[in-house]
C-alpha cells in the first residue's frame, strides 16, 4: 500500500535529518496551499520532533492578493496555536511589491524573488531562529531547474535538495514536501480542513517558472512519474556543480550581513538606488494566540 502525505514528509524530515532537536523553525508562509500545509505537518509534530515552530508571512502589499492571503495566515496560525511574524514591506520600502519593480524598472517577480530569499533569511538569523521551511514541493523543483537552465544559471541548480546546511550567513533552509506533487497537497489541505486561499497573485502570469510547471502537467500526464524521475536525475548532475561551488564563498554584504558574491547584497543595492538606507532591517513584531 502506498505511503500517505503525511507519512511520506515525516520519513523526508526524519531521514534526511532535515531538523534536529532543540531547533527553532520558522515556516514561511504565502496563504497558498503547499506552505500551509508545511506548517500543519511540522507544527503537529513539533513536540515529538524536539523543535519551535513559529510562521513568518512576508506581506508584500498587493491590494486584494495580499490582504486575502494576510487574513488566511492569521487563521493558520490561530488553528495551528503557533507565533505568527508579518513583515509589511511597506513600512520598511514604504510601497507594495508593484511599485518596488516599477521603480527599479524590475518584474515584479524577479524582485519579489530577491526580496522573499533575502527576508526569508535575514528576519529568523535576527529573530533566533536557526531553520527556514518552505513549502516548495516536486512541481516547484522541476521549474526551478528548466528556468536556471535556460538562463544558464546552471550553478544555481546546486541548490536543489530538501535541505541547505546553515553556515555562518545563512540559517538552515528545508523543504519538507520536496518530493510532494501539486495535486496530492491540495488534496491534502482539503481532507485536513488546513486553511489557505484560491486568490492568486496577479503577477503570477508573468513568472516563468508557473508556465514551465504547467506545461510540464502534459508530459506527467502522459507518462506518470516523469517529475520524480526528472528531479531525481538533475540532483546527480548537480553534485558535480556542487563540488565547483564549494570553492566559491560569499561574503557578508557591508550594509546588513547577508551573503553576496561582491561588497553589496541585491537588496541594499535596491535601497540605493531608491534612496532608502542599505541596512536598515524593519524587524515584523509576533501575533500570539491563546
Amino acid at each position: 500500500m502506498a505511503k500517505g502525505l503525511e507519512e511520506r514528509v515525516m520519513g523526508l524530515i526524519r531521514g534526511d535529518r532535515l531538523v534536529r532537536r532543540g531547533d527553532k523553525v520558522m515556516v514561511a508562509v504565502s496563504g497558498g496551499k503547499d506552505s500551509a500545509v508545511a506548517a500543519w505537518i511540522l507544527a503537529k509534530h513539533a513536540e515529538e520532533l524536539g523543535i519551535e515552530v513559529a510562521l513568518l508571512h512576508l506581506d508584500q502589499q498587493i491590494h486584494e492578493y495580499s490582504s486575502d492571503a494576510r487574513k488566511t495566515v492569521e487563521k493558520l496560525a490561530k488553528q495551528l496555536s503557533v507565533p505568527l511574524y508579518v513583515h509589511e514591506w511597506r513600512k520598511e520600502w514604504g510601497t507594495g511589491l508593484g511599485e518596488i519593480a516599477e521603480k527599479l524598472h524590475k518584474a515584479p517577480c524577479h524582485v519579489c524573488g530577491v526580496l522573499k530569499r533575502y527576508y526569508q533569511n535575514i528576519i529568523p538569523k535576527k529573530l533566533g531562529y536557526n531553520v527556514v521551511a518552505t513549502g516548495h514541493n516536486l512541481d516547484d523543483s522541476v521549474g526551478f531547474i528548466i528556468n536556471n537552465l535556460i538562463n544558464g544559471q546552471i550553478e544555481y541548480i546546486a541548490k536543489l535538495a530538501p535541505m541547505l546546511p546553515e553556515t555562518e550567513l545563512t540559517v538552515r533552509k528545508i523543504k519538507p514536501l520536496f518530493w510532494i506533487q501539486e495535486w496530492e497537497i491540495r488534496k491534502f489541505a482539503d481532507e485536513h480542513s488546513i486553511p489557505y486561499t484560491n486568490t492568486r497573485c496577479p503577477f503570477q502570469q508573468f513568472a516563468p517558472t508557473y508556465h514551465i510547471r504547467r506545461s510540464f502537467d502534459v508530459v506527467e500526464e502522459k507518462r506518470p512519474g516523469t517529475r520524480k524521475a526528472f528531479v531525481k536525475n538533475v540532483m546527480k548532475l548537480a553534485r558535480a556543480v556542487k563540488k565547483v561551488n564549494e570553492t566559491k564563498k560569499p561574503k557578508a554584504c557591508k550594509y546588513c550581513g547577508a551573503p553576496t558574491n561582491g561588497d553589496v547584497c541585491a537588496v541594499c543595492k535596491m535601497k540605493i538606488k531608491l534612496g532608502l538606507e542599505p541596512g536598515k532591517i524593519v524587524l515584523p513584531e509576533v501575533m500570539k494566540w491563546n
